[in-house]
């Protein structure tokens, strides 16, 4: 559904530059819990230096982090800056990746009095472990890491333009019948009483289905979508209010 290649955001000086993706259509059949499991993603890749690395943020951690920047509560909600770690299985070797972005306070090389504020995004790679839970985490020094600094305003913009994506992607699912979250036995028993199996193109079967198979429709049609959805909602409750005070 959602169409691929999309940079949801992107940043360049002369020092890096910063690309902001998706890949949040992606399950993880785990037929020992009866569940699609929801991996989805947001993805953020940096280039400087001559080095390139990428790291995956997880839908709910990317909603929090971005939405403490636009309340202006990122300091707050992570003093110490936000840190994920991920890694990979790379030629029998485990690599284990570490994305933090924290805040910068100099002072500022025009006018001393005043602070130069920014916001500093780090991907590094280096020698990991693999937990018992299936985790990642470092076991030695990085050997690789990239970094893009960015300004508050460019970082505000980067939070809303996320943040506001995520909510389109979650709106054109659930209109679907496919939501962004983890799918459960019952929900396969509900995708076939409500006639979900309409929607999907045929051969496909219930949750089994991946999203990206359902009709591609452009961001300008999906804002249309959107639209039009909360239209009929702000009607149905102005009617359900109207009806109520009469």
């Amino acid at each position: 559904m959602l169409r691929k290649g999309v940079k949801i955001f992107k940043f360049i000086n002369k020092r890096s530059a910063l690309d902001v993706t998706q890949n949040l259509e992606y399950f993880k059949e785990r037929p020992d819990r009866d569940e699609n499991e929801y991996k989805g993603n947001i993805v953020i890749s940096i280039t400087s230096n001559k080095q390139y690395l990428k790291a995956y943020i997880s839908k709910s951690k990317a909603k929090s982090l971005f939405q403490s920047i636009i309340d202006g509560n990122f300091t707050k909600l992570y003093p110490k800056g936000f840190v994920d770690y991920g890694g990979s299985i790379r030629e029998g070797k485990v690599i284990a990746r570490t994305l933090k972005i924290e805040t910068l306070v100099n002072p500022d090389n025009n006018d001393p009095s005043k602070k130069k504020v920014q916001i500093v995004f780090t991907i590094s790679e280096g020698p990991g472990q693999k937990t018992s839970t299936g985790a990642y985490k470092p076991a030695g020094k990085s050997t690789t890491f990239v970094q893009s600094y960015l300004d508050p305003v460019s970082m505000r913009e980067c939070a809303l333009e996320v943040t506001s994506y995520i909510q389109s992607a979650e709106i054109a699912a659930q209109l679907i019948g496919k939501p962004l979250n983890t799918f459960t036995s019952v929900s396969r028993e509900l995708d076939s009483e409500i006639g979900i199996q309409s929607l999907l193109p045929s051969g496909a079967s219930g949750i089994m289905a991946s999203i990206s198979d359902i009709k591609k429709i452009t961001n300008e049609e999906l804002k249309i979508l959107m639209n039009e959805v909360q239209k009929e909602y702000k009607q149905r409750v102005e009617a359900y209010t109207n009806k109520k005070g009469n």
